[in-house]
């Protein structure tokens, strides 16, 4: 596919898709929204890829919806505005990572919680906004942000709709880390192409799909699943390849089989 509001490549088995509208801090459209479905399903299906991992052009990564789509979902009471519902990234079967390099607002916000693991630029800044546009928790935010941060502080970010900087994202839980700015692109490289190329990617997609199945399991149901994944796990070649890289000395040479 030609891609005309955002980059996609494959390096080191990473795909990397990078919102590319840095004159407008990466802000949605219509375009973007149906480019990035399309590369995020390529890269699912691409057997080269292990990690997908998104991030933004230039100062940000998504500022949002467009204020042009905000301004003809105004004018048309609600006909015009965008109707994904991105709780698929979860069912990607590959790990899914946002690496945000600047400001994460609104519907970028959004999206930044439906990846699976969140890495942030201390100087990054976020917020939900909702509540400054006379909307609402959109597209699962009132699920996903209290599971990250707690419900008392999932109330004080959509309540307020403020400002906040990377720093404290990662104290309140909501990125798992946080780099300096200045060595962001960097580590977040590292980050994913360590997990690329270290674990199995058999693993990490069994994994995925046991977190998001226990947040609505009892502890009885995760724990049977885990015993029904365990034979499987115990029989596949990147178990047998897992123990032959660690007492060879070797890096591992996953198959996902």
């Amino acid at each position: 596919m030609n891609y005309t509001e955002l980059r996609y490549e494959v390096t080191n088995s990473v795909a990397w898709i990078r919102l590319n509208r840095p004159e407008r801090l990466n802000a949605w459209t219509r375009v973007l929204e149906e480019e990035f479905h399309a590369a995020c399903q390529a890269a699912g299906a691409d057997e080269r890829v292990r990690v997908i991992a998104v991030t933004g052009e230039g100062r940000g990564f998504c500022a949002g919806a467009d204020m042009s789509l905000l301004s003809g979902a105004a004018e048309s009471g609600g006909s015009t505005v965008l109707h994904r519902d991105y709780s698929w990234l979860a069912r990607l079967g590959k790990p899914v990572i946002a690496a945000v390099n600047g400001h994460c607002v609104g519907l970028g916000f959004v999206i930044a919680l439906h990846c699976d693991v969140r890495l942030a630029a201390d100087t990054a800044k976020f917020s939900t906004i909702f509540a400054k546009r006379g909307l609402i928790a959109e597209y699962g935010l009132a699920w996903t942000l209290p599971r990250l941060v707690g419900a008392g502080r999932a109330l004080d970010l959509l309540l307020s709709a403020r400002l906040f900087d990377g720093s404290e994202a990662a104290r309140i839980g909501l990125v798992e880390h946080v780099f300096p700015e200045v060595e962001f692109a960097a580590r977040a490289r590292a980050y994913v192409e360590e997990m690329a190329q270290g674990v199995s990617p058999r693993s990490t997609k069994v994994m995925k799909a046991q977190v998001y199945a226990a947040l609505e399991q009892p502890l009885e149901e995760a724990v049977a699943r885990a015993h029904e994944e365990m034979l499987p796990s115990l029989a596949c070649e990147d178990f047998r390849e897992g123990v032959a890289h660690f007492l060879e000395k070797r890096p591992p040479r996953f198959t996902g089989r």
